[in-house]
């Protein structure tokens, strides 16, 4: 009982803690330790094999790059089967769906199943994104904290979400962008008591990884130049252009998932593996996540036509691993198109512009995130993202100037949505809420608690005057079932983890009654929330 007043019942309810702000904070360097992991694994093997390092590839010989993609598809083939395929959902939507529909629970068995996978696919060279099995790991290290400790729903949602945070910061070394993420793109709502231990997990993640993998921003040392009134112009053509880019990334990578969707995982892994194997044998820049793209592209005086052919085979590789069900992000690809569909842009309008030449980095920089930005509609995050890799405040006015444009053409123009979201459709996972579950979902039980009643094994009409708390009856000790006085069917029993979305579904046809909480360990009666109460906390939250 003191366990439950002391934490439970503050995180029960929808206002700042230190318990929850705790939490976050366990949460938060859990799934940077298992983030580390996972990239330090990633990295041994590719050393032991002689797959290359820091995702550069360029330097092995054909035959490897050729077979190290269909060597990695069918380890992951082998991990689904030895899982009988139990656990195959993995990465974003997956998660956004779990976090949406079942408040942030995420079954170990597909974190460990993303963990492995995840590893054997960038280990060899898939160019898919290592945020994706980031923010599931660190999602599933939160859930599996969560359901151990028997933390209450609504406070799981948020730390579910710290772990994601916490991944994407490790991932990216950009802890801020990674709330900003979350609070945009998983969450959709900004709530200070989410915020805080949002902002500790990511800040713990950034930490954790720095302390490995050293505080990198390989951009910071490129030049801002503030933005001249006739140079204008051109950054918002390029936004144009970028939106079109981003309608035909999502359009494309949705037709592969379509055309594959009736193959077989036997089929649709190696067939993977050797279109990749394929494309790595001539063009081995577009193997592995961005770093090998991103040098070239933010190389000084590159050829235009070399980086168009790696930006084509980058292109055709990144949708042909993921559309064909390779596990791994989309970010860290779209960083890497981006950067190379502005270093084309740039330099081929070099000749005849010349006076963009002192902005040719930082627009190649700016496609970057933009590209994402316009692809997954998170423009907040994305110019947050350029903000702390450039390190430069300068650069958000010309950044507005790309991605504003940007995501009115895909949004507008062409209707593109979210990835995420067109996925998630597309694999009928169910995301939408009410909005007045989405308000439910915030507040657990407990915080609508009353505590006084009376329960017997058998009610006498004669003792109902002497007893002036509600009565509830319980016929069977050995069995948790209740009912009312002179009622047949038994009273509707949640457990004290639940959220009042769920009072609000079992009471919501009747617009009446009351739901007997009990405890998951024991099955004890602690007390019950009535349709009144929750009628009232809803009328004060839409006040």
């Amino acid at each position: 009982m003191r366990l439950r007043h002391a934490i439970k019942l503050p995180l029960s309810n929808a206002a700042p803690s230190w318990q929850l702000v705790v939490l976050g904070a366990i949460v938060g360097l859990i799934a940077a330790f298992a983030i580390v992991a996972m990239r330090q694994s990633i990295e041994a093997i590719q050393l032991y094999f002689g797959l290359g390092h820091h995702d550069s590839f360029g330097a092995e010989g054909q035959i490897t790059r050729m077979l190290a993609p269909l060597v990695g598809a069918l380890v992951i083939l082998f991990i689904a089967f030895i899982t009988h395929q139990k656990y195959h959902r993995m990465g974003i939507p997956f998660v956004l769906h779990r976090q949406r529909k079942f408040n942030g629970f995420i079954p170990i068995g597909n974190t460990i199943n993303q963990f492995f996978s995840a590893i054997a696919a960038l280990a060899s060279g898939f160019s898919v994104g290592k945020e994706g099995p980031a923010v599931h790991v660190g999602a599933g290290s939160a859930s599996y904290l969560s359901q151990k400790l028997n933390i209450p729903h609504n406070s799981m949602r948020i730390l579910t979400s710290c772990g994601i945070a916490a991944g994407i910061a490790a991932t990216f070394n950009a802890p801020l962008a990674a709330v900003v993420f979350v609070l945009e793109v998983v969450l959709q709502q900004f709530r200070i008591h989410s915020f805080l231990p949002l902002m500790v997990a990511s800040l713990i993640g950034s930490t954790v990884s720095q302390q490995f993998f050293g505080d990198n921003h390989d951009y910071a040392h490129i030049a801002i130049t503030t933005l001249k009134l006739d140079s204008i112009g051109p950054f918002i053509v390029l936004g144009l252009i970028v939106g079109i880019a981003a309608t035909i990334f999502n359009r494309s990578l949705l037709t592969v998932m379509k055309a594959s969707s009736k193959m077989t995982m036997g089929v649709r892994l190696p067939l993977a593996g050797c279109i990749v194997g394929i494309i790595a044998w001539f063009i081995p820049h577009v193997v592995g996540t961005e770093a090998g793209a991103l040098n070239i592209a933010f190389s000084e005086q590159p050829e235009l036509s070399f980086i168009a052919l790696v930006l084509i085979g980058k292109f055709l590789a990144t949708i042909c691993a993921l559309g064909l069900g390779i596990p791994g992000g989309v970010i860290g690809v779209l960083y890497a198109l981006g950067a190379l569909l502005g270093s084309v842009l740039v330099w081929s309008v070099m000749p005849y512009l010349p006076e963009v030449a002192p902005y040719a980095s930082m627009a190649i920089m700016i496609c970057m995130v933009a590209l994402m930005a316009s692809s997954l509609n998170a423009p907040l995050a994305a110019l947050v993202a350029i903000l702390e890799i450039s390190q430069q405040a300068t650069i958000i006015f010309p950044s507005l100037l790309v991605v504003v444009p940007a995501i009115i053409v895909a949004q507008q123009m062409f209707g593109t949505r979210s990835l995420f979201i067109e996925q998630l459709e597309f694999q009928k996972l169910p995301y939408k809420t009410a909005p007045v579950y989405n308000t439910l979902q915030d507040t657990g039980v407990l915080s609508l608690l009353r505590r006084k009643f009376h329960c017997v094994q058998r009610f006498k009409a004669d003792e109902s005057t002497s007893i002036s708390k509600p009565v509830f009856i319980k016929p069977d000790p050995q069995i948790a079932r209740y009912y009312a006085p002179h009622a047949i069917q038994s009273l509707p029993i949640l457990y004290d983890n639940a959220t009042l979305a769920d009072v609000y579904q079992e009471l919501a046809p009747n617009r009446d009654g009351y739901v007997l909480i009990v405890t998951q360990a024991t099955n004890e009666l602690i007390g019950f929330v009535t349709w009144r109460s929750l009628s009232k906390h809803l009328h004060r939250e839409y006040e």
